[in-house]
């Protein structure tokens, strides 16, 4: 006896018949019929009363019905309460996209060890559109991201703090000279940028397209390394926040006149059940505040 088996005898007597439970089960009737044949042999008696209408419990159908409702009801429970013990796991599951990474993560990693002996964190380090999505499906527990004012509803979000974008260039360049600089006065530039699933890759898209341009993109990548030393080689400029990259006497940095900050935020998705350790992580992100953002990680790269 197995609890496939009881299973699939539950749904045919919830049915009547075969065709309909088969339907509901997508399995083959045959394959029912088979089933029911194999528990009668099993325990030698009649289940059913096979009549042309459909199928018609007998005395020890009905006896054998109510166990069977009791054991697949305890092996619901007992599922469940694994499934909890699992989520005890102090595993805590975090998107960080690569800059984030770069200006917040030493110091998150320090109060995560001081706060969670034991406990690990685990990175995904994508871009901030694509942990949006893993963390809306639950494939990660939370998310830190860049972000305008809007945050999808289906997010509760603690702002972290703003940043300003910054138009990174060789110092050999003429637009180096400059002590800031508007996006049109990038006009024809090559650029490399972080990756599609950047929200500032797109950010930077959308503006060019508002003022009718479009940006000489040669290399897409969220290799934060590769990009520092394009720039340094003067193969391409590129667009990152302020102080991912360590002060550099070949690289210029120029604030970009219309660009507005961008906010880095926690993200977590309320309408799914977090585990007691993801819980705890975005409390311990909220009430350290200051301690996160007051001296920013910066000379990284």
């Amino acid at each position: 006896m197995k609890l496939t088996q009881l299973r699939y005898f539950q749904a045919i007597c919830r049915y009547g018949n075969l065709t309909r439970a088969s339907r509901e089960l997508h399995i083959s009737q045959s394959s029912l019929s088979g089933t029911i044949k194999e528990l009668e042999e099993e325990f030698g008696v009649l289940l059913f009363y096979r009549l042309s209408r459909g199928l018609t419990l007998t005395r020890e159908g009905e006896l054998f019905l109510q166990e069977v409702t009791g054991l697949l009801d305890h092996a619901d429970q007992v599922t469940e309460r694994m499934r909890e013990l699992k989520n005890t796991e102090q595993v805590v599951t975090l998107g960080v996209p690569p800059m984030i990474s770069v200006l917040f993560f030493p110091r998150l990693l320090a109060l995560f060890q001081k706060e969670f002996p034991g406990a690990r964190l685990q990175l995904a380090e994508s871009g901030s559109l694509a942990n949006e999505a893993e963390v809306a499906d639950g494939a990660l527990d939370a998310a830190m991201i860049s972000c305008d004012a809007e945050h999808p509803p289906e997010f509760s979000h603690w702002v972290l703090c703003t940043l300003n974008i910054c138009f990174y260039v060789n110092a050999a360049d003429p637009l180096a000279k400059r002590k800031s600089l508007r996006m049109e006065d990038t006009a024809g530039t090559p650029l490399a940028l972080l990756g599609e699933d950047s929200f500032l890759t797109s950010c930077v898209d959308r503006n060019y397209q508002a003022l009718g341009m479009k940006p000489n993109v040669v290399l897409n990548t969220n290799q934060l390394a590769a990009v520092s030393r394009i720039i340094r080689d003067g193969t391409a400029a590129s667009f990152l926040f302020e102080n991912v990259l360590s002060p550099e006497p070949d690289v210029a940095v120029l604030p970009v006149e219309d660009l507005p900050p961008v906010q880095i935020c926690l993200i977590w998705n309320e309408g799914r059940k977090l585990s007691p350790c993801a819980a705890r992580f975005i409390r311990m992100v909220k009430s350290a505040g200051s301690a996160l953002t007051s001296r920013l990680s910066t000379g990284l790269l």
